[in-house]
This record gives C-alpha cells, sequence and structure tokens, in this order.
C-alpha cells in the first residue's frame, strides 16, 4: 500500500474509508446516468429524469467525501443509506407497475447494499489505548 493511502486511511479511519468507497461507487453511478441514453435499459426508459438523478447521486458523493474527514459523520452515512433506499424503490415500483419485469433483482441488491452501509455506519472507530484508530498501521 502506497504511503500516501497509509497516510489517508490512518486520517480517516475505517468509518471514513467506507464513505470514500462509497462516494465513488456514488460517483460513478452519477458518471453512468449522465451519459446513459434512456433506452440503455428498461428501467432508466422508464425514469426518464436521469440528469436530476444523476445530480443526485453526485451530491451524495460529494457529503460522503467530506464526511470522511468529520467526526461527526451521521449525515454522510444517513445520505450515503438514503440514495441506495431510493434507488431500490425505484427499482420496486417500476417492477410493480410492470414497467421493469427484472427491477425486484436489483432491488435486492440495492437494499442490500443499504443495510450494509448501515451496519458500517453502526460500527464504533477501534481506537488504541493512545486514542489513535487501532487497526492502521505505523506511518514510520
Amino acid at each position: 500500500m502506497g504511503r500516501a493511502v497509509r497516510r489517508l486511511h490512518h486520517r480517516v479511519g475505517r468509518r471514513g474509508t467506507a464513505l470514500l468507497v462509497f462516494a465513488v461507487i456514488d460517483l460513478v453511478m452519477a458518471a453512468r446516468l449522465t451519459t446513459a441514453h434512456p433506452q440503455t435499459s428498461r428501467f432508466y426508459e422508464w425514469l426518464w429524469i436521469l440528469t436530476p438523478l444523476a445530480a443526485l447521486w453526485a451530491g451524495v458523493a460529494v457529503v460522503c467525501a467530506v464526511g470522511a474527514f468529520r467526526k461527526p459523520d451521521r449525515l454522510a452515512f444517513a445520505a450515503a443509506i438514503g440514495i441506495k433506499v431510493l434507488w431500490c424503490s425505484l427499482y420496486v415500483c417500476g417492477w410493480l407497475l410492470g414497467q421493469v419485469p427484472d427491477g425486484w433483482v436489483s432491488a435486492t441488491v440495492w437494499g442490500g447494499f443499504a443495510a450494509v452501509v448501515g451496519l458500517v455506519a453502526g460500527w464504533p472507530e477501534p481506537v488504541n489505548g493512545g486514542g489513535r484508530p487501532a487497526w492502521t498501521p505505523p506511518l514510520e
């Protein structure tokens, strides 16, 4: 692992690293929605408002990235969970309305991912006796 990555892990801890991972995923989703054509999938065709949804995903990515460096990170985790629950809900609605035949599969994946984010949000940051994150390697 590179020195810069170790420093970043040391600075933000496990919870912050998780938020940075969520920020990257959310940014990738925003980029995908920005470049997607509605005819790409039945789901995108059904949604038709891809640009506002892309902006929402990008906004959550920013909130997660900023939250990774802040100790009160509840807002970042709430945003990370919320966007995934929204996405899950959109798939469920599309499926129930008969517009997205396999929407239940994606809804299960995004709902499960929201649950994992919720689990991570509930974990305390482990610390050693010196108050430093316990899991980080020495900076040397």
